[in-house]
């Protein structure tokens, strides 16, 4: 009797003892892994930014706030990606961004994509860093789905800045995932703009970055500082197999347009989704087009970002 009273207290101690290793080992994990710490990115090797810095607030061809260009070079410093998309140019500031951050890693290339086809589009880096453009690629004229099967698979990370109204960063975010590596890095600028910015006419109304943000499953990383007004950019490292969550991606299309695309652009992104996407997905994106087609048609509303460009292109 004595003897099993000595085996069952061994085999607790033993069950305790095991349990508490266990314990330890998630404790550990948990306050030494980057999961915890986003690092605070826009601190993350700030001197290879501090380069360029002057320079491109001085050229004016960057709209984003100082941390947010910060932020932009630490996560490509942090991560080392090798392929790199950017959606959304304009003039080309956060091109050079990413292009000073990548100019020391073997390898590393920038692919830009922007629907404006003008000469405005990437125009400061030429202008103002032509010295890292042996790095760059850019498309323009069209959406992301016409040239991404040129850029290939295997994305490592990729910048999304466009239109900030719906469709717009939602759609875009599905037109490149695809082709983005596991475990990608994905970022996204202007996240609370309907916020920071909702004193502009139609800003109240940007609500595709934001939604898509918190929409797609992966860690979080913000910059450092308190409140919304600090941030308004983030990234993303996307979670493994992201087919898991293509229903609700796809169900984010589902909502009321600020703007319906070109016809031409149309068509490219529903070829794209035969091509790359279930029949679930491709029945939630036609009926999206055609609800929103006479939505939006009879409800015409101009971009606010045509209404940029087009008063930009009058001072060049």
């Amino acid at each position: 009797m004595k003897e099993n009273k000595l085996k069952e207290n061994f085999i607790i101690y033993r069950i305790s003892f095991l349990l508490f290793c266990f314990f330890i080992f998630i404790f550990i994990s948990y306050n030494y892994s980057e999961e915890k710490n986003p690092l605070y990115f826009d601190k993350y090797e700030a001197n290879i930014f501090n380069e360029i810095k002057d320079k491109l607030l001085k050229s004016q061809c960057s709209l984003m706030w100082a941390n947010q260009r910060e932020f932009i070079n630490g996560i490509i410093r942090k991560y080392k990606p090798k392929k790199i998309v950017e959606l959304g140019v304009l003039f080309g500031g956060s091109s050079i961004i990413i292009l000073n951050s990548i100019k020391d890693l073997s390898n590393s290339h920038l692919y830009s994509i922007d629907i404006d086809g003008s000469p405005i589009v990437g125009n400061c880096v030429k202008k103002y860093f032509p010295h890292l453009s042996n790095k760059w690629t850019l498309f323009k004229g069209s959406i992301a789905a016409k040239y991404i099967e040129k850029i290939g698979k295997n994305i490592d990370l990729a910048m999304i800045d466009t239109s900030h109204f719906e469709p717009g960063e939602i759609l875009d975010f599905l037109l490149i995932l695809p082709f983005l590596k596991d475990e990608a890095i994905l970022i996204f600028h202007d996240i609370d703009h309907q916020i920071t910015h909702s004193r502009g006419k139609d800003m109240r109304y940007s609500w595709a970055p934001y939604k898509i943000f918190n929409l797609i499953r992966g860690k979080k990383f913000l910059p450092s500082g308190q409140g919304i007004l600090n941030k308004d950019i983030g990234a993303i490292k996307l979670e493994k197999n992201q087919k898991r969550f293509l229903y609700d991606y796809c169900r984010a299309l589902g909502g009321q347009w600020q703007y319906f695309p070109l016809e031409e652009h149309i068509q490219i992104v529903i070829n794209f989704f035969e091509k790359y996407y279930d029949e679930e997905c491709i029945t939630i994106l036609k009926e999206s087009i055609e609800f929103n087609r006479k939505f939006v048609l009879d409800n015409p509303k101009e971009d606010f970002y045509v209404r940029l460009r087009r008063e930009m292109k009058k001072k060049i």
